[in-house]
C-alpha cells in the first residue's frame, strides 16, 4: 500500500515538485520530438575554503554559458551552499534570479546546515519528464543508507519499470553511495563524505536497481569527488543499463557541467566548461581515466635523510621539542623514583 501511495503521489501528479524552490521556475517538457536537455553539477560553493558567501567565481562567469544552454532542467548534485543561512541572500541576489533554467538540488551535507530553502523540502522528489524519472534523494538522512520513503519509491519503479516506453530513470544524490563499498571507486573519491558504519547500496539498494535496469536506462549521478578529483566529471558505465556518474565543480580551471541531450533515439553526453577550458570527451573519463590521473607519490628518499636531519634541527621548534621531551622524562623518572620507595 505505501508503494502504491508513492506511485501515485509522486510518479503521477506533477505538482509544486516541478518547480524549482530556488529561483520560482517549472520544469520544462520535452518538445515535440520527445527531446530535451539536462545539465548537470554540483559543490557550487567551489572550494571548502570559499567564505565569501557566495557561489564559486566559476560559476557565476559561467551564467551566461550555463543560461545559453536552455536546458530543460538543471540538477544539482548536492552541497549548493557552504553555509545556507549565512550565504542564502546572496545566492538569491547573485545567482537565483540571474538563472533562467528551472534549479533542483539533491542536498550535501553543507545544504542541511541550516533551514535555508528547508520549508517544503521533502526526499525523495520525483519530476516527471515525458516518460522518464528524475529522483532526487537525500543520502545525508541515514548516513548513506536508504531507508522508508527512499527505497521505497525504488522499488515502486522496479515494479512498474516494465510498463514504461522509451523511459530513462537518473536518480541524483549527494554522495556516491554506489562508491562507498567498491574497493576500485571508493579510493579514487578518498576524502569525500561517506558513512561511518557503511551503506546499505549493495545488499538493498543495487538489486532494485538491476530490476529497473531490465527495462530501462539508469544512470546514477552524485557529486561528492574530494578536492583532488581529476576532473569535475567522472562517467563510469558500470552494467548493462547502469551508469554510474559524478559531477561536481571545486572553484578551479577545470571546472564544467555535464549535459544530456536526451532524445528517442537515446542520449549524447557532453561536457560544458565553465572556464573555456579544453575537456575531453565525457565517456572518457572513466574509471581507467581517473586512476591514470592520480598523482604518484615517490618512495621515501633515503639520501635526503641526512639534509632533512640538519634541516629540522635549525628550527626553534625543534629544541623546544627536545626541551619538553627532557623535562617530561625527568619527570616521570621523578615519579617513578618516589612510587619505588614506597
Amino acid at each position: 500500500m505505501r508503494a502504491l501511495v508513492i506511485l501515485c503521489c509522486s510518479l503521477v501528479a506533477p505538482c509544486a515538485a516541478q518547480t524549482s524552490p530556488y529561483n520560482g521556475r517549472s520544469l520544462v517538457q520535452p518538445d515535440s520530438s520527445g527531446a530535451y536537455r539536462l545539465l548537470i553539477g554540483g559543490h557550487f560553493h567551489g572550494a571548502s575554503s570559499n567564505v565569501s558567501g557566495f557561489p564559486a567565481a566559476t560559476v557565476l562567469a559561467g551564467l551566461d554559458r550555463i543560461n545559453a544552454t536552455r536546458a530543460n532542467a538543471f540538477l544539482s548534485t548536492g552541497d549548493l551552499f557552504l553555509d545556507p543561512d549565512r550565504d542564502s541572500a546572496r545566492y538569491v541576489r547573485s545567482f537565483f534570479t540571474k538563472l533562467d533554467l528551472p534549479l533542483f538540488n539533491a542536498p550535501g551535507n553543507h545544504d542541511l546546515e541550516g533551514k535555508a530553502f528547508r520549508e517544503d523540502a521533502r526526499y525523495p522528489q520525483v519530476l516527471r519528464i515525458g516518460q522518464d524519472r528524475i529522483i532526487l534523494l537525500d543520502t545525508e538522512k541515514g548516513d548513506s543508507r536508504l531507508k522508508g520513503a527512499q527505497l521505497d519509491v525504488l522499488r515502486t519503479l522496479a515494479d512498474s519499470a516494465g510498463h514504461w516506453e522509451h523511459a530513462r530513470v537518473f536518480i541524483i544524490s549527494h554522495r556516491p553511495i554506489w562508491a562507498e563499498e567498491n574497493a576500485r571507486y571508493s579510493e579514487l573519491f578518498a576524502g569525500n563524505t561517506r558513512s561511518l558504519l557503511g551503506t546499505n547500496f549493495n545488499a538493498d539498494v543495487l538489486p532494485l536497481l538491476q530490476r529497473i535496469a531490465e527495462h530501462v536506462q539508469v544512470f546514477w549521478i552524485s557529486g561528492s569527488m574530494a578536492g583532488r578529483a581529476p576532473s569535475s566529471i567522472f562517467f563510469q558505465p558500470e552494467a548493462e543499463n547502469i551508469t554510474y556518474i559524478q559531477c561536481a565543480v571545486r572553484d578551479e580551471l577545470r571546472d564544467a557541467l555535464l549535459i544530456a541531450d536526451v532524445s528517442p533515439a537515446g542520449i549524447e553526453w557532453s561536457g560544458l566548461s565553465l572556464t573555456g577550458a579544453a575537456l575531453p570527451e565525457v565517456w572518457t573519463m572513466d574509471a581507467d581515466w581517473w586512476e591514470a590521473q592520480r598523482p604518484r607519490t615517490d618512495g621515501f628518499r633515503w639520501r635526503l635523510l641526512p639534509y632533512l636531519i640538519r634541516k629540522n634541527m635549525g628550527y626553534p621548534s625543534f629544541w623546544y621539542g627536545v626541551a619538553s621531551m627532557g623535562l617530561l622524562s625527568l619527570l616521570i623518572g621523578y615519579l617513578v623514583r618516589r612510587l619505588g620507595r614506597r
